[in-house]
């Protein structure tokens, strides 16, 4: 089903949207009456960790290697301690109210990395709409489109993301009064203001929609000019090496576009009165020690005033993905363990990394004589 053909029941007065205080991205995601998704512990620390949440210290998950063997008990505030003494995160803690707003994710395959975007794509199409006027909170024109764009090595791959947001939006009653048209390769929702300016798309197809949901391949030259709020450079560790499609090119040509939303004084609308809001989401499988993805990852676990407003965590999908069968893992390592913990543990290898796990199984092969 079309974005554009969405029917849903039970929707929210458009009257009173703007006047609601959006709840956290947490419980959106996994309330029934927002995107009734149920995340993993490890998904919950990510998010958690991007948007400045406390993490929570009471209740136990359990850590396992990816044969389902040694199992740890950890709380969501041990676990991103663990992460961080074992050079895989940046921070050790999460302090509330600071949010990283550029997340880098080194995770590994079939890990829910798309399932993570997506639901952060729709909390902020949620919170961009309860804003009522987002073009003069931010200080803005108002015939604006605030946009927020996938970004993959093709199409196809970008399009996977795209259609996971909407299926959220189509789950989600809170959207319905407020979808507009489409193509396949865009959404567009109409904030409060927009109906009170323009009239409901519902009633006239002509009425205007000023928040874009949309997806693009990896050419740099098609990205530039667009106000982006939300980016999401997804497998950014295989773009291109060079040219319009690299990874450099496409960051530079899209991420300054996300500099202009912080909140502006409603008297001066030169004037920001808070920190910028829009979110940069670098996240891929790793391909080695080199080009953007490494560098930009190596800058966040350098520390500094660089690094400051980033997020950086390497996970395997064992860990990010409990639900993921050993077998399955067992099979791809025994084909190739470099190319497992590349693809599946999310390391940034080289060719010449050692691939015996466990010290038994070398001194099993020792002749002590």
């Amino acid at each position: 089903m079309s974005l554009g053909n969405i029917v849903l029941a039970g929707s929210r007065s458009v009257s009173t949207a703007a006047n609601q205080k959006p709840v956290g991205p947490i419980e959106f995601i996994e309330a029934p009456w927002g995107l009734n998704m149920k995340l993993y512990p490890v998904q919950r620390v990510i998010i958690k960790a991007h948007y400045g949440i406390e993490l929570d210290d009471t209740i136990p998950f359990t850590v396992t290697d990816w044969r389902k063997q040694n199992p740890r008990q950890m709380t969501e505030k041990t676990y991103l301690e663990y992460l961080y003494s074992e050079g895989r995160c940046n921070i050790k803690t999460v302090v509330p109210g600071k949010g990283r707003r550029q997340m880098l994710l080194s995770v590994g395959r079939r890990s829910g990395k798309t399932a993570i975007s997506a639901c952060i794509a729709a909390s902020e199409t949620y919170k961009l709409i309860l804003k009522g006027d987002p073009q003069s909170y931010y200080g803005i024109s108002a015939s604006n489109v605030i946009q927020l764009i996938a970004i993959a090595t093709d199409k196809d791959q970008a399009g996977l993301l795209y259609q996971e947001v909407s299926g959220h939006y189509r789950g989600c009653s809170f959207f319905a009064p407020y979808t507009a048209n489409n193509t396949q390769t865009y959404a567009k929702f109409q904030t409060p203001k927009d109906i009170e300016r323009y009239g409901t798309y519902s009633d006239d197809q002509g009425a205007k929609a000023t928040i874009k949901v949309t997806f693009r391949s990896c050419i740099a030259k098609g990205l530039r000019g667009a106000g982006n709020i939300v980016i999401v450079l997804d497998e950014v560790a295989h773009f291109t090496d060079a040219g319009q499609s690299s990874a450099e090119a496409v960051y530079d040509a899209v991420v300054p576009s996300a500099a202009a939303y912080s909140p502006k004084d409603p008297n001066d609308k030169m004037v920001s009165i808070g920190d910028v809001e829009s979110r940069v989401i670098l996240i891929s499988s790793p391909l080695g020690k080199q080009g953007l993805f490494y560098k930009m990852f190596q800058i966040g676990m350098a520390g500094g005033p660089a690094s400051e407003d980033m997020l950086c965590i390497q996970a395997p999908t064992w860990e990010v993905n409990p639900s993921i069968d050993s077998r399955e893992l067992e099979r791809n390592f025994l084909k190739n363990p470099t190319v497992f913990y590349t693809e599946f543990g999310g390391e940034f290898t080289d060719r010449t990394r050692g691939w015996i796990e466990r010290a038994a199984d070398l001194v099993a092969c020792i002749n002590p004589e």
